[in-house]
């Protein structure tokens, strides 16, 4: 019921967030604040969900349970840093000769999702085979 109630405050938040571009620019930068922190505290809350029930069906010891919650959040935290960096760089290449606002915005939400969804991927995969080779080390 929470995942529920989270997954459709963010809903709410996005379509905020475009309304607010347009009609109330001043608030944009509030509103953005908030899905990013709010989007930071339901990946936790999820990590925290899938390693405790780990914990519970495994068997694991405490410290082992610290040390994989804190290598999802550090892999969390990496594909966020590494997404709005390359992001930023790749959208102001490609939209840089964009003379119309409203396209070149366009534009840039639509080549920054597509960056972070390749980021999500190779972090995801990179961050899976080093978890699974400091594991078996």
């Amino acid at each position: 019921m929470l995942t529920v109630i989270l997954v459709m405050l963010a809903i709410a938040l996005v379509l905020a967030l475009f309304l607010a571009v347009f009609f109330a620019p001043g608030w944009a930068g509030v509103i953005a604040g908030i899905i990013f922190f709010l989007s930071l505290a339901m990946a936790i809350f999820f990590a925290m969900q899938k390693q405790t029930k780990l914990y519970r069906e495994k068997h694991l010891s405490r410290t082992n349970l610290a040390l994989n919650f804190l290598y999802e959040i550090t892999g969390i935290l990496l594909a966020i840093a590494f997404a709005g960096l390359l992001g930023r760089y790749i959208v102001e290449i490609a939209t840089d000769q964009i003379s119309n606002g409203s396209i070149k915005l366009l534009a840039g939400i639509i080549i920054g999702l597509l960056a972070g969804i390749g980021v999500g991927i190779l972090v995801t995969r990179a961050w899976g085979k080093l978890i699974k080779t400091a594991a078996e080390g």
